[in-house]
């Protein structure tokens, strides 16, 4: 060179390097891709996904149930079982293998299946649903109701579809009863919306008979506005030979008792057993634990208990009702009464009607007494009328106090305490 000098030499570039950021880049792409990869295979059709996810368990699972659904058995297998060796706990591929199984291959081999599918998952409603399937083709009542009754606790939707169900299995085979009346013992959430839909159906307020009788001696009995309803489709339906086995046989209330609650001392009755009182405009009507002043009735202590009837003396309304079942013969009603306020032509009269009819078979009436006065009578006075129950037409019989003559407004108040029906000779 002119000078002398030697020019530098331009440094080489080391190959490690390049290979370095070559690598670099090959990673983050990849790492790019799985990102874009996993929703993608999650959105996918089945054999998309597979594709783009061979080794994933979830993918895979997946795809098993597409085929399924699809009825390519053999493929949905193959996927299922892929997916279970990669993951053994895998819920969704252990229902689809168990479900070809039952399809097409040994059905206790998949009940095996599906029942571990169902004890890991209480929400998987397809084993659940073959299990109760299953069950029921094996006469195996308790463990289906069971099954049944996991499916009805968590989905509203497809209780009609169980309740239809239920009821079939007691119309069809009447072995299944006890078992669906274990469930019902433990007052599932869907209990009342069930015992309801049995009245819907033909027969079925004899079905819901037989669960309150087989129910009876259990915990989970009836209670009584259970009762109350099944005793009320009973009555209005006219089957009052099935009422009075019924009550006969769960002996609520007693069926020993020709009236219930005579002395009004009950908090609350099981209709159409026990006292109805009604409400309207006009007039009030109570069962009251306080019977008013203390004077005695022939040395006997005042009522603990009376009804309580105050009524502005222009309705002609039934002011309280009682159902009885009592059986051809002759009887007595006897009682007590107060008359507390009020002059007035206004007669309460305590009826005994047989269905139908628009004359009472007996009837004891009560008016103003001629010495009433605004102060009222402190007096308890008894009173009593016998009447005959016809053989024929009068099964059932309804006890109620109507008013009649009514008349101008006024202010009138009477009491009844200690009703009774007797039977005579």
């Amino acid at each position: 060179m002119a000078d002398g000098l030697d020019e530098p030499l331009a440094p080489k570039a080391s190959p490690v390097l390049g290979y370095g950021a070559v690598g670099l880049a090959v990673g983050l792409i990849w790492l790019g891709w799985q990102v874009v990869l996993v929703p993608l295979a999650d959105r996918a059709p089945a054999e998309h996904a597979v594709r783009l996810s061979p080794g994933s368990a979830v993918v895979l699972a997946d795809a098993s149930e597409s085929e399924w659904r699809a009825g390519r058995l053999e493929n949905a297998d193959a996927l299922a079982r892929m997916a279970l060796e990669r993951a053994p706990f895998n819920l969704q591929a252990l229902r689809i293998v168990g479900l070809v199984e039952g399809e097409t291959g040994d059905r206790g081999v998949a009940d095996d299946l599906l029942t571990l599918a169902g004890n890991w998952s209480l929400r998987d409603d397809s084993s659940h649903s073959w299990l109760i399937d299953n069950r029921l083709r094996r006469g195996d009542y308790g463990s289906a109701f069971a099954h049944a009754d996991t499916l009805a606790r968590r989905r509203a939707e497809v209780r009609p579809q169980l309740f239809d169900l239920f009821g079939t299995a007691m119309e069809s085979d009447p072995r299944s009863v006890p078992f669906l009346a274990g469930e019902l013992a433990d007052s599932p959430p869907w209990r009342g919306a069930f015992i309801s839909s049995l009245y819907q159906r033909d027969g079925g307020v004899a079905l819901a008979a037989q669960l309150a009788i087989l129910m009876k001696d259990s915990e989970g009995r009836f209670s009584d506005i259970e009762l109350q309803q099944l005793y009320q489709r009973l009555y209005s339906a006219g089957q009052t030979d099935a009422l009075r086995q019924v009550r006969t046989a769960l002996d609520r209330p007693s069926a020993g008792q020709t009236l219930v609650d005579g002395r009004f001392e009950a908090e609350s009755a099981i209709l159409p057993f026990g006292w109805n009182l009604a409400v309207g405009a006009g007039y009030s009507v109570a069962a009251l634990s306080d019977a008013g002043p203390p004077e005695a009735v022939g040395g006997a202590s005042r009522p603990s208990g009376a009804l309580r009837v105050g009524h502005n003396g222009q309705s002609r309304d039934v002011l309280a009702r009682q159902v009885t079942l009592l059986e051809p013969g002759r009887y007595r009603l006897a009682g007590r009464s107060r008359w507390e306020l009020g002059k007035s032509e206004m007669v309460f009269a305590w009826q005994m009607l047989c269905p139908g009819a628009e004359r009472p078979v007996g009837e004891a009436r009560f008016g103003a007494p001629s010495s009433a006065s605004p102060a009222g009578s402190q007096t308890w006075s008894p009173f009593s009328v016998e009447f005959q129950v016809p053989a024929e037409g009068c099964s059932s019989q309804t006890l109620q106090l109507a008013g009649e003559n009514p008349g101008r407004r006024t202010d009138i108040v009477i009491w009844f305490s200690h009703l009774q029906i007797e039977a005579t000779p």
